[in-house]
């Protein structure tokens, strides 16, 4: 049956933005809350940052191993089934963590059951539903769900330090799990896998393409293939391997940073409150870096808001290397803060971009394998660096040169021309691909 003319105001997409906008405030507590617990966790059982770090590292590669197979799952059974799934095997994680005493409960907590939630339940599944929904407002749709988790860690950082200096890490655990519970899995039965499936039509808006069931024509930014991509024509081309090179250095310097960078504060002498609120300071900037480059995103082409925010990541971690000064770690963090969302909204837009839409799971599940094994090396190769030279500073230079090598990978990434058009249109599949 055809899709149905939809106003803007009986637009089911609307709904499904405020929901995982919602869950989104929630969900930075799976990857990065693990940085809080650490030095406290480390102190009370003895154990070295190298060894528990370790933890982050089981969580990564089971995210990434997860990546292809969620992609599947997504595809075959809808992304809002993979929310659910995928949840409530997170909020038995952090249940398991709120009673664990021995390493391995640690690892299979946080590394196991909230690596398989991160990694079923989390980004991959909601930007395919978002993706399902909008196609000319995308990039404001995901810059306003990815700003959601920069949000609550506005708050979620301060108050869960304040929780574990004053309740202590096991009661800490109990209210991140009753978080999940009420914030994102309860609301996720709310959400609705794609448009079609209520008679209505991407953005909301009735034309032509809508009687005829196909999208309707999205202003054309930056490049956008013509012709979706299947996952193995997908793989067989440079563009996607020079993106996973990208986002694996990316995901290796920043885990090494966001896992270690409470330690580092405390290292230095700064009092653990005003750790979390530094960090909370980039986390907040990082929000409404995500909210515009949302925005400039429908204007400007995202390679180019991607690699700006590259850019400012690896001159905030260079101004880190180089002080201890409070002030001057807080424009760190507000440049850093910058650097995340700018790049993150970017990237997450590239990939349907250069891809399109019909494998998108699959694709982006793909690249995740690569990136989240990878990237699960950066926190115990930090914490092993700081046990053995006694700073995080060598740890913290290697960042800053791996980002410089993801840039490269970035920028050489040209945006890739499917198969059926490599005879027909030689001149101008790139046109507006700056």
């Amino acid at each position: 049956m055809a899709a149905r003319i939809t106003s803007e105001k009986g637009f089911y997409g609307w709904i499904n933005l405020a929901v995982t906008a919602l869950m989104g405030m929630v969900a930075p507590l799976y990857l990065v809350s693990f940085g809080y617990f650490l030095p406290f966790l480390a102190k009370d059982f003895g154990w070295t940052r190298g060894t528990t770090s370790i933890a982050a590292t089981i969580n990564m590669f089971v995210m990434g191993i997860c990546g292809p197979l969620a992609g599947i799952f997504i595809i075959r059974y809808g992304a809002k089934r993979a929310i659910l799934l995928g949840n409530i095997l997170g909020f038995l994680g952090f249940l398991m963590l709120f009673a664990h005493s021995r390493l391995w409960e640690l690892y299979v907590g946080y590394g196991v059951l909230i690596g398989v939630a991160s990694g079923l339940g989390g980004l991959l599944a909601s930007t395919t539903i978002l993706n399902n929904w909008f196609v000319r407002r995308r990039s404001l749709v995901l810059g306003i769900f990815l700003g959601s988790s920069g949000l609550g860690g506005i708050f979620l950082g301060p108050a869960l330090m304040k929780l574990i200096t004053t309740q202590g890490w096991r009661f800490a655990y109990l209210v991140i799990s009753g978080l999940v519970l009420f914030i994102i899995i309860l609301p996720a039965i709310l959400l609705k896998n794609k448009p079609q499936n209520l008679g209505q039509v991407p953005d909301g808006h009735g034309n032509v393409a809508a009687h005829s069931g196909t999208r309707p024509a999205a202003r054309r930014v930056g490049y956008k293939t013509p012709v979706d991509f299947s996952a193995g024509e997908a793989m067989r081309t440079r563009c996607l391997w020079l993106l996973i090179a990208y986002f694996c250095m990316s995901m290796l310097a920043m885990n090494a940073l966001m896992t270690h960078m409470i330690a580092h504060f405390l290292d230095l002498g700064i009092a653990a409150a005003l750790a979390a609120v530094a960090l909370s300071v980039m986390t907040g900037v990082m929000t409404f870096a995500q909210f515009g480059a949302g925005v400039v995103g429908m204007r400007y082409s995202m390679l180019s808001i991607a690699v700006a925010g590259e850019v400012l990541k690896i001159t905030g971690v260079f101004i880190l290397l180089f002080t201890r000064s409070v002030p001057v770690i807080f424009l760190s963090m507000v440049i850093l803060g910058m650097g995340f969302g700018a790049a993150m909204v970017a990237t997450m837009n590239i990939f349907p971009n250069y891809f399109g839409l019909s494998n998108y799971p699959k694709i982006m599940g793909f690249a995740r394998l690569f990136w989240a094994l990878v990237g699960g090396m950066g926190a115990p190769l930090a914490g092993y660096i700081r046990d053995t030279t006694g700073s995080y500073l060598p740890a913290f230079q290697m960042a800053t040169m791996i980002f410089v090598l993801g840039l490269a990978c970035l920028v050489f990434a040209r945006p890739p021309v499917h198969p059926s058009l490599k005879e027909t249109e030689p001149a101008e599949v790139y046109a507006g691909a700056s």
